[in-house]
């Protein structure tokens, strides 16, 4: 025999082996001691579906990004599609608040952004500010313009008219408006 293996390396590692055996095969000759019906027993273990790896944010500079998005040497134009709200002619009490409501489409070239604006061009203001910012719009998009008018304490007749103003002060496409008629309550 080898010098590093003695008869009671050799005996400790038979006494092992043999402990191990009745492990493994006692674990298997003891069943359940009684068995759970299926209603009192938990429902099977399902993995939970794996998420995505977060990702770590890119920060843009929107006014560059708006900025380069714009085409060269676009152009500016607005098509008036409908009224949403208000229909012209509809009769409101003095001092009624509205939502006004218009469907256009940018049909230029240029895509919308903060920098332009919608203004008064003609009639009476109704309450709204002038000039208010023009929903932002990709070239060809449909956009609801919104401005809250307050029909004028005195009855009569009010039109409002509106237009579309580039980032230069340009006025461009289009124009709208709505037109109510105050009555006496």
């Amino acid at each position: 025999m080898s010098r590093f293996i003695t008869p009671a390396v050799v005996g400790k590692i038979i006494l092992i082996g043999t402990l191990l055996v009745f492990m493994i095969a006692g674990c298997r000759s003891f069943p359940p001691s009684r068995e759970l019906p299926a209603d009192a027993q938990s429902a099977p273990f399902k993995a939970p579906p794996m998420l995505p790896t977060p990702t770590v944010p890119v920060l843009v500079d929107e006014q560059a990004t708006q900025q380069s998005a714009q085409a060269a040497n676009c152009t500016n134009d607005l098509l008036f599609l409908e009224d949403l709200t208000i229909p012209d002619g509809t009769q409101v009490n003095p001092g009624t608040v509205m939502s006004k409501e218009w469907k256009v489409k940018n049909s230029g070239t240029c895509n919308w952004n903060e920098t332009y604006s919608i203004r008064l061009v003609s009639g009476e203001s109704l309450g709204a500010s002038s000039p208010q910012t023009l929903i932002p719009a990709r070239n060809g998009a449909e956009a609801t313009i919104s401005i809250t008018i307050t029909a004028p304490s005195d009855p009569g007749k009010y039109s409002s008219t509106w237009r579309a103003f580039d980032s230069n002060d340009q006025p461009f496409g289009e124009w709208f408006s709505v037109e109510i008629t105050v009555i006496n309550p």
